[in-house]
């Protein structure tokens, strides 16, 4: 991790970063550090998922394998940029 990626201003509500970002943690620190070394990024193209069961963006109960009955499907993560 760069010393830029440490660095953060105390402002109202958190910490904001150099690209901006208002968290409530101080960069560089728990969630907001970046992944070290090797980083899973998931299944490679045409491996199957795994068993996938959460909430979708609205709250809903959503089992991967289940849901879709053995049609394809494309399975999107998104996350906020503060993580």
């Amino acid at each position: 991790m760069t010393d830029i990626e440490r660095r953060g201003t105390r402002v109202d509500g958190g910490w904001r970063d150099h690209d901006g970002f208002v968290g409530p943690k101080q960069p560089g620190t728990g969630p907001r550090s970046d992944p070290k070394g090797a980083y899973p990024t998931g299944p490679e193209v045409g491996q199957p998922m795994p068993d996938i069961r959460c909430p979708t963006a609205d709250g809903a109960r959503f089992n991967l394998h289940e849901d879709r009955a053995g049609r394809p499907a494309v399975f999107i993560f998104y996350r906020s940029a503060v993580w």
